[in-house]
């Protein structure tokens, strides 16, 4: 290199490009060429400062510099030259709008973000309108996001072209730290912000079932569960496609929700309860369904019920796990409750034997004599058995009808 450089002085080919646009110190830096990249800077620092800066400012087709590549590829001693010799590279952009520190965090290269971090100035911007934020909660490093939010505090107000914060990420990737982070100082205009889809943080973390996220957002900011998306579905429409339990649980006991249990959404006039028919959630279908507040006899648009759906659904569960799925519902409620009698016993000292017995049975899993002292049938006096009727009748019914059906007189077809 040293010997093409001294046989073509004093025409300096330092500042030529090929075909993508790229100088040789491009190649250089995105090969971890620390030698050669250090010799041709040092080239064109000794030439006139033109040179210099068409070199070290260079961008490609593509606009990125030597920066950009060297920090794509990772090789962070050509990242640190870089920057010492020209520390205004970290402040220029791409085509697609990404800066030197977006990519180092992007590709979780932490170090060279660190780096770029040092100098005074530097652009946080990221592809698709992100900022540096998103890309460091998608990298679910709890610290790192606080050294960037202590840099950039804006950016965690900035929404991406789709119209998502870095809250609507946290939420999305179950960063739990990161939501209370962001939600410290009563932020509740972060809280209330919706995406291109009307989807808050709340909607997002429900559709992904990420019920300690929804735990942490409604304790601070518990009307958020009011918020509709612009389908005009609530938390609880996303709650039930995931299919979680828990998120549903949260949902149904918070104060701020009870208007909404049975709000429809706007295309098919859907309740919560006919999305979990429609998706086979069957776990959380029985939940609502034990739920007094949940319309059950409630029509969408078409006018169907949930049982309606149900029945019509060709790939409808047996009746036998339809039975077992309830079954093992409500035993867990029963215990649930015969424990927290117990408890409430012990601590008034009116504990009987046979009780601690019992209890320590469940502890250890045991089986037997303990198991019986319960009285099941009298227990399952005090729960809803609309699940028996709502899910069951109609899984009878269909188990029991014969292909083909009947014709408009009540008769079999011939």
């Amino acid at each position: 290199m040293e010997r093409v450089l001294d046989s073509l002085y004093p025409h300096s080919p330092l500042h030529e490009t090929n075909c993508k646009g790229n100088t040789v110190l491009h190649i250089a830096a995105s090969l971890g060429y620390l030698d050669v990249s250090e010799l041709l800077i040092t080239r064109a620092i000794d030439q006139e400062a033109e040179v210099k800066r068409l070199l070290l400012k260079a961008q490609n087709e593509e606009k990125n510099t030597a920066l950009h590549l060297a920090v794509k590829h990772g090789h962070y001693d050509i990242v640190d030259l870089l920057i010492r010799k020209e520390p205004g590279l970290t402040s220029i952009t791409n085509t697609a709008g990404e800066s030197p520190l977006f990519l180092a965090v992007d590709r979780r290269f932490l170090k060279i973000a660190l780096r770029i971090l040092e100098t005074p100035e530097c652009s946080d911007g990221g592809r698709n309108n992100m900022n540096v934020l998103h890309a460091a909660v998608i990298c679910e490093k709890i610290n790192f996001v606080r050294d960037i939010l202590i840099r950039f505090p804006n950016a965690i107000l900035k929404a991406d072209d789709f119209g998502r914060t870095p809250l609507h990420y946290a939420a999305y990737f179950a960063s739990l730290e990161v939501v209370n982070l962001f939600l410290e100082n009563n932020n509740i205009s972060l809280a209330y912000k919706l995406d291109k889809q009307g989807m808050s943080a709340l909607h997002i973390s429900a559709k992904k079932g990420h019920y300690d996220v929804m735990s942490a957002i409604l304790q601070k900011f518990p009307f958020t569960c009011e918020l509709l998306d612009n389908k005009g579905r609530t938390a609880l429409h996303h709650a039930v496609e995931s299919g979680s339990t828990n998120a549903v649980k949260i949902l149904l006991s918070s104060v701020a929700f009870q208007d909404l249990i049975n709000e429809q959404e706007n295309d098919e006039g859907n309740t919560a309860m006919h999305l979990a028919a429609i998706k086979r959630r069957y776990k959380v279908l029985i939940l609502l369904a034990g739920d007094r507040r949940v319309a059950k006899s409630a029509t969408n648009k078409e006018g169907k019920t949930t049982a309606d759906i149900i029945q019509l659904d060709n790939k409808q569960p047996t009746w036998f796990e339809i039975m077992e799925l309830w079954r093992i519902n409500i035993k867990q409620e029963v215990e649930r409750q015969i424990t927290e009698e117990q408890f409430a016993d012990q601590n008034e000292g009116h504990v009987k034997e046979s009780q601690r017995i019992e209890a320590a049975a469940k502890v250890q899993g045991g089986t037997g004599a303990a198991n019986n002292i319960v009285d099941l049938n009298k227990e399952l006096k005090k729960y809803n058995f609309l699940v028996m009727t709502l899910i069951t009748t109609v899984t009878f019914a269909a188990a029991f009808q014969v292909p083909g059906g009947y014709d408009d007189h009540g008769k079999l077809p011939h």
